[in-house]
């Protein structure tokens, strides 16, 4: 008796598809785009809709700024210049050198230049979000094509506001964009990707634990610095209020103008704190223990300067350095009992090395000039700025883990004593007869 032999198509299972392609049968491309002409595309098109949103939550507000101050000052300008000074501004706030009215500028308005490398670093995070990038590559094409589109707008920024009454070259101008551009785009596209978790973690334990703590020394010492300052501004309140009243109409433009160097004015009361101080014009010193000045025009902040050392009970102020670092030096004794004493040690000088060259960077940031002659240096010097804290820290935060490090080696060995005597040893029972 013959049996029917099953049909080869009804013995084989049906193909399902997994997104929208055959297992079984690969899709045919022609006519179709390349895959990585698609992946750029996608990419160029989050990185520019994510930056002109940015940029105009940051040229918004400048702009109207601008218009607001030339509203209070009751001044009559064409359009074109109104939207050139808010370029100038934003252009300065990159660190860039500016001309205006033949007077040369290069002190840079450190709130505008933190508001810009947070906002990049918001654009770096939403495009690599965008696209669903999780590893470095990804970070790096994110940073490519971010930086390539803000470097084009920057350039054009900086070609619409080059007239009168301003001049900006391009080259120096972007000596100092791009760098910014590259860090803030790339900390934005590295933190949201999970890379910069990933490398910081893979660092030495008392790496990372040294450039905590020297980071936490340095935000430490600004922020002292902001509170002297603040100070300062109280005390010589009515010095503060005089310089703006010759201003008239004006002082409210003033005002909104110096709003935009409270970050400098932190720096320098830190190098203040610290012991160099800073400079307000070619051959002065600002000084807890020395000060000399030359004629100054009437702005709030030089108004808040002091116009003498301070009495002996002042001095203490030299002291802060040395107190932030020893707090910070039995915080690192204490978070690291995992570590021997040679990698205590070791982690101590990195957090000297790191408030060092923080300290070295902020105060390059913060320097700079507003014109020629008295005016022609402002800030700290950072090279000394920076040896000095990075001794005092060097000496502070070692010392401090040293002596926290003994007792709390004298502390464990007490613990250990006192749970081995409160411990009950419980003898093992005897082998039985039998088990002999």
């Amino acid at each position: 008796m013959d049996t029917a032999k099953p049909e080869d198509t009804g013995t084989q299972q049906e193909t399902v598809a997994i997104g929208g392609v055959s297992a079984r049968s690969k899709p045919s491309r022609k006519g179709g785009p390349k895959r990585g002409g698609n992946r750029a595309r996608s990419l160029f098109s989050a990185a520019a809709a994510t930056l002109g949103w940015n940029l105009a939550v940051v040229a918004a507000p400048l702009l109207l700024l601008i218009v607001l101050a030339w509203w209070l000052t009751e001044r009559m300008a064409e359009v074109d210049t109104v939207i050139a000074t808010a370029g100038t501004i934003w252009i300065a706030g990159h660190g860039a050198p500016v001309v205006i009215d033949e007077l040369p500028i290069s002190l840079t308005p450190l709130l505008l230049t933190l508001v810009i490398a947070w906002r990049l670093s918001r654009v770096g995070a939403h495009t690599i979000r965008a696209i669903g990038g999780r590893d470095a590559a990804a970070v790096r094409a994110v940073v490519l094509a971010t930086s390539l589109l803000y470097i084009a707008v920057f350039a054009a920024v900086v070609a619409y506001s080059n007239r009168e009454p301003f001049t900006i070259e391009i080259l120096p101008a972007l000596a100092y964009a791009v760098p910014l551009a590259i860090l803030s785009l790339w900390w934005g596209a590295a933190n949201e990707s999970g890379v910069l978790h990933e490398g910081w973690m893979r660092a030495s334990l008392w790496l990372r634990r040294g450039l905590r703590t020297g980071s936490l020394a340095a935000i430490a010492l600004i922020a002292c610095g902001a509170a002297v300052a603040g100070v300062s501004v109280a005390v010589n309140g009515g010095s503060v209020g005089e310089s703006l009243t010759g201003y008239e109409n004006g002082e409210w433009a003033v005002g909104l103008l110096c709003l935009l160097y409270l970050p400098n004015i932190a720096i320098w009361s830190a190098t203040y704190i610290i012991g160099p101080g800073f400079a307000v014009g070619d051959g002065t010193i600002v000084q807890v223990t020395d000060v000399t000045l030359n004629p100054l025009p009437p702005l709030p902040w030089f108004a808040a300067l002091p116009a003498e050392p301070l009495h002996e009970y002042g001095t203490a102020l030299l002291g802060l350095p040395l107190v932030i670092g020893a707090l910070l030096g039995i915080l690192l004794t204490y978070r690291s009992p995992d570590l021997r004493l040679p990698r205590v040690i070791t982690a101590a000088l990195i957090a000297a090395l790191t408030t060092g060259a923080l300290i070295a960077v902020l105060s390059w940031a913060a320097s700079g000039s507003t014109g020629t002659g008295l005016l022609a240096q402002l800030g700290p010097h950072p090279w000394h700025a920076a040896g000095i804290v990075t001794a005092e820290m060097a000496l502070a935060v070692l010392a401090a883990a040293l002596v926290a490090r003994l007792f709390a080696v004298h502390r464990r060995a007490e613990e250990a004593e006192a749970v081995r005597r409160d411990t009950v040893v419980i003898p093992s029972p005897a082998d039985s007869p039998e088990q002999r």
